[in-house]
């Protein structure tokens, strides 16, 4: 038997795609490697901040409890700081400071000026022959010397209480307090810093008059309630500054808060300032005026000098920069009104890095560069030199 021929099908035409399936397919598939690139960097620049944080070393012993400052510095203590950003190496004198300098002798000529603050003048992150307070003692003739009475994370009342109970002791012809604009107006009203854990003594303001708190100081560390409050919240007192979605992802992402300055429009906070720094202000001018009184018993001159934080001088317009701004403008009022002089550092640093585009601040870490020292001295040489 014959077979008959099967026929043959007819060949499938393929598929084309329409031009607006074929823009929505890309545009599915770019959107959907974006969002695995942004997966990819949040994951690598959270991974990249905890390493950071974690190279943070510094060698044991340094800090002593102590019952009437919270704590200080243990004399003769030598030893390493290794950060992401430096190496660096710390050496305390027999006194319980950094740097070379002794008890003022019997008839000794020259003006010695006494500089304290915290660890921006005692110099973290930079070696012993780098800090500002060095440099302007190696610039310095035979006349001029300074002292560096600088204890990391003091705020301005154990500043006070420490020019009251040591510094006068090493007749100074100068004091000179240098006033942190990033956080020492707020540690001022805390029996524990925003930035540490140990407890500290503190002034209240009972009407006009400061009545001291927390002393003798407790050897205790901050409690579980207090460890979340942070410098946000006390600038900010809960002002929602990003709304929406995009805000969400800014408050959250560790990438969009890199690039954080750069997508948001904040707004001007000096009104909100005017409140929420009230207090803050008031404690901080009473304390002052009290140092002066000090000082003019002790016929010693006070002058106070504006260290600025980083955002302050790298990101204008930031909630940061903006209530530095403002603290450093009513610091300059109150100094003139109780006729202290204030030297204006922050302003010239932040003129520095607009012209220069020099790195003064770490950028991880957050304290002066060994450059940023060195510009500090050159300023502060100009002026103490008046």
């Amino acid at each position: 038997m014959i077979k008959k021929p099967t026929p043959t099908q007819p060949a499938t035409k393929p598929k084309v795609l329409t031009k607006k399936k074929r823009i929505l397919f890309t545009t599915i598939t770019l959107l959907f490697g974006l969002t695995l690139a942004l997966i990819a960097a949040e994951l690598i620049l959270r991974y990249l901040q905890n390493h950071i944080q974690s190279t943070d070393r510094l060698d044991p012993g340094l800090m002593l409890h102590d019952r009437q400052l919270g704590w200080r510095m243990k004399p003769q203590w030598v030893g390493q700081h290794g950060h992401y950003d430096f190496d660096v190496h710390y050496a305390i004198n027999q006194y319980g400071f950094r740097g070379d300098f002794a008890e003022r002798n019997a008839g000794q000529s020259g003006r010695v000026t006494a500089m304290v603050g915290d660890s921006f003048t005692f110099g973290l992150g930079v070696d012993d022959h780098e800090t500002f307070v060095h440099r302007l003692n190696t610039r310095s003739d035979a006349v001029h010397s300074y002292l560096n009475f600088a204890v990391p994370g003091y705020s301005t009342d154990q500043e006070l209480l420490l020019v009251e109970q040591r510094v006068f002791s090493f007749a100074s012809d100068v004091i000179l307090l240098v006033v942190y604009l990033g956080n020492d107006l707020f540690d001022n009203e805390l029996a524990f810093p925003l930035q540490a854990n140990n407890a500290k003594p503190y002034f209240e303001l009972v009407g006009d008059r400061l009545s001291l708190r927390n002393t003798p100081v407790p050897l205790q560390t901050k409690p579980a309630h207090q460890t979340g409050q942070d410098l946000s919240q006390m600038v900010l007192g809960g002002i929602e500054l990003d709304r929406g979605v995009i805000g969400g992802m800014l408050q959250k992402s560790a990438f969009f808060r890199l690039w954080r300055s750069s997508l948001v429009d904040y707004p001007v906070l000096s009104e909100h300032f005017e409140t929420r720094f009230d207090y803050p202000l008031r404690l901080f001018s009473a304390l002052i005026n009290r140092l002066k009184s000090r000082c003019d018993q002790q016929k010693v001159e006070l002058r106070l000098v504006l260290m600025p934080g980083r955002s302050f001088v790298e990101n204008p317009g930031s909630p940061s920069q903006q209530y530095q701004d403002f603290l450093r403008s009513k610091i300059l009022l109150l100094g003139k009104r109780i006729e202290v002089d204030v030297v204006d550092l922050a302003g010239y640093l932040k003129s520095h890095y607009e012209e220069h585009k020099e790195r003064l601040f770490y950028p991880n870490e957050g304290h002066l560069t060994p450059q940023g020292h060195e510009r500090v001295a050159q300023f502060l040489e100009g002026v103490l030199s008046n």
